[in-house]
């Protein structure tokens, strides 16, 4: 029965704040600035408090799954299931086409849940990444906030590999490799950025 937390995880993760805020306003974020169903969409469309209010959504959505695995005993496994399926939940919302938002925020919701310690670094570095982005690149926000996003995912298997005594065990490879993916997957989902980047430098 545990297993059923899975697909409850997607729905969860399907469920758009970013589209309900622009619904809120009047418009379909699919229809404006990138195009993206995220909190980093919706805050330059629709403003800093948007931004915050779909943040912090997307962020329950990741953790609140994981953290119901966890309370149940859920194995590392159905842990990482429940975790992955929250994120595609919200890359791949079966709400809208599939299409949905970077991965950013419910990733670290899920990693809050999962891992706190990587989370809480990984947030820091991403922060750290995103202010001195922001001051440089003030004119151009997507430029500033991806390559955050992207720096804060590629931290995240290097702090698991220090704060983990044994990251390659047989009872932590799971989860060890399951960081990896999802650090793969956020910076995939920002080669757009990544090339206007590379573009503009």
């Amino acid at each position: 029965m545990l297993w059923l937390l899975v697909p409850a995880a997607y729905l969860l993760g399907s469920f758009s704040a970013a589209y309900w805020a622009g619904r809120c306003k009047g418009i379909d974020l699919r229809q404006h600035g990138s195009g993206n169903l995220g909190a980093t969409n919706a805050g330059r469309v629709l403003g800093g408090k948007w931004f915050a209010v779909v943040f912090l959504a997307d962020v329950f959505k990741g953790a609140l799954p994981v953290a119901a695995a966890k309370l149940l005993h859920g194995d590392a496994w159905l842990l990482i299931a429940v975790a992955a399926a929250a994120v595609l939940g919200h890359v791949f919302t079966c709400f809208h086409g599939f299409k949905g938002g970077k991965a950013v925020a419910t990733s670290l919701g899920a990693l809050i849940a999962l891992v706190p310690i990587v989370a809480g670094l990984g947030f820091g570095v991403w922060l750290l990444a995103w202010t001195l982005g922001w001051t440089v690149f003030r004119a151009t926000r997507s430029a500033a906030v991806g390559p955050a996003s992207v720096i804060g995912a590629l931290a995240i298997p290097p702090l698991r590999l220090l704060t983990e005594p044994a990251p390659w065990s047989a009872a932590q490879l799971p989860v060890t490799g399951f960081l990896i993916a999802l650090a793969v997957l956020v910076i995939a989902k920002h080669h757009a950025n990544i090339r206007q980047m590379f573009a503009k430098s």
